[in-house]
């Protein structure tokens, strides 16, 4: 008699905790806590943190983008990476990032992210234009280990370069046309 009453309590007692952590947001504990890694990566280097960003980096990161010049396109290592960023931090000194649509399954992380600024360093072999900015990101992390270990970002590079003066790019002048000329 003992025991179906006992196993009664165990599965009610079960169900209530399922609910509860459910409702509760136990359930995907792992994607909230990926999602948590990303804002404070961005809100680090958003605010000029490089440390508190670097902490937050895989040692062997890697990112893909394709709408990087070819020897850009994939990054491996952090040194690689954070040359990268330490650099657009001199060509964009400050600008503004704001998250948007996040969601996470298991330890990948998919959003939208605005970064408005303005090009006051040159950039790669780009010169500063003075120019303001908004690009728009869509982004896909990778977390290991509570640090983002791989990244897949895109953006419309035409649109991104057009509103910095840099495309089209300027005309080339044939050396051969300008001594024709003359």
């Amino acid at each position: 008699m003992r025991r179906p009453l006992i196993v009664g309590c165990f599965v009610l007692a079960s169900l209530f905790l399922v609910v509860g952590c459910y409702q509760n947001s136990c359930v995907g504990d792992t994607e909230q806590q990926n999602m948590a890694i990303i804002r404070a990566a961005h809100t680090a280097l958003e605010r000029g943190d490089l440390e508190g960003f670097k902490a937050l980096i895989a040692p062997d990161y890697v990112r893909h983008c394709q709408a990087m010049p070819p020897e850009f396109q994939e990054l491996h290592g952090t040194e690689e990476f954070f040359k990268f960023i330490e650099e657009f931090i001199v060509a964009v000194p400050e600008y503004e990032d704001t998250l948007g649509p996040m969601m996470a399954s298991g330890d990948m992380v998919a959003y939208v992210s605005t970064m408005k600024g303005v090009q006051t360093g040159p950039m790669g072999d780009l010169p500063p234009t003075g120019r303001e900015f908004t690009l728009v990101n869509i982004i896909i992390q990778r977390l290991e280990n509570g640090k983002v270990a791989e990244t897949w970002v895109s953006w419309d590079n035409v649109a991104f370069l057009s509103q910095l003066g840099h495309f089209p790019p300027p005309a080339q002048v044939d050396p051969q046309d300008s001594r024709e000329s003359s």
